[in-house]
């Protein structure tokens, strides 16, 4: 079978489903495994600012969509050159890739015609069903089935409790919005309370204080599709330092890999780990990068 995947989470599953062999194209933001760099690059972004301030993109992010104009663009005869049997792709979050009915739109002019599978999880049982309908898709179920219940179990859901403590997941920094959809899941498996919006409703966008006000006992800063090194880089700027900075919450603040929040797929699971021995206190070997926000940072991973 010749699979294309436009959603880095998407990419991450049929490599952890062991199909990662039936991969012909991808999108420039799927980049794990790193074998899956070498792949043909199918869509990518119109504008690359990933290097400007938080601030910025979040504004060109916002005309951009007001305008209904779509963030991203499919190359059209490298899509028909590759004849994919499946296209992955979403139905979720315009920001974050093509929607479904722009693969779909992309396909006719490319005179292809795949089996198009749209993914849009909105709660971490969602994201553990979506394992298993690429592993239908890859017409290897057992697989899809396998791996899912192996995720649950590293992640079972767990009952809220009034002394739970309070976590902060932060999904960009400036203005600061606090993720949603299926991060509260990961918080509460992991023995915690989310600061911010319910299970399976979008991140909201704040203000640093109006967090503060809130008095996490952990605030996580984890910006979607940014490294650790990236968030450090627009932590540079003095004030939004001071802002982030500010908090003394009683288990930390933390920088951490985008990976363990953002992407819909396996490594999910880590998020629930790191959760967990953060407030714990716990050693640890994270597999992803996770610094802490000090004056001299303290860290776990690099």
């Amino acid at each position: 079978m010749r699979v294309v995947s436009v959603l880095p989470s998407a990419t991450e599953i049929v490599w952890a489903l062991g199909h990662g062999a039936e991969l012909v194209g991808r999108s420039a933001e799927c980049d794990f495994p790193p074998e899956v760099r070498s792949l043909p690059v199918v869509m990518r972004p119109r504008v690359w600012d990933s290097d400007r301030p938080s601030r910025e993109i979040d504004e060109r992010v916002r005309a951009t969509r007001a305008r209904g104009r779509s963030l991203y663009e499919l190359d059209i005869e490298l899509l028909r050159g590759l004849e994919p049997d499946l296209i992955l792709t979403q139905d979720l979050c315009g920001v974050c890739s093509v929607t479904d009915a722009e693969v779909a739109t992309a396909c006719a002019k490319a005179d292809v015609a795949p089996r198009i599978v749209s993914l849009s999880p909105r709660t971490l049982s969602d994201v553990w069903d979506s394992v298993m309908t690429v592993g239908r898709a890859l017409d290897d179920p057992i697989a899809g089935r396998d791996l899912a219940r192996e995720l649950r179990a590293r992640a079972p859901p767990r009952r809220a409790r009034p002394n739970d403590p309070r976590v902060a997941v932060v999904e960009w920094l400036d203005p600061p919005i606090l993720a949603g959809l299926w991060a509260p899941d990961i918080v509460r498996a992991a023995g915690g309370s989310i600061v911010g919006p319910r299970r399976g409703r979008p991140g909201i966008r704040t203000e640093w204080a109006e967090i503060a006000a809130r008095t996490p006992d952990l605030v996580i800063v984890s910006p979607c599709s940014f490294s650790v090194e990236r968030t450090r880089k627009d932590l540079e700027d003095g004030e939004l330092r001071r802002r982030v900075g500010a908090f003394r919450p009683r288990c930390g603040t933390w920088i951490a890999d985008e990976a363990y929040f953002s992407r819909p797929g396996p490594r999910l699971a880590d998020g629930v780990d790191l959760v967990r021995h953060l407030l714990e206190g716990a050693p640890w070997d994270p597999p992803m990068p996770v610094d802490r926000l000090a004056p001299t940072a303290e860290v776990l991973a690099s």
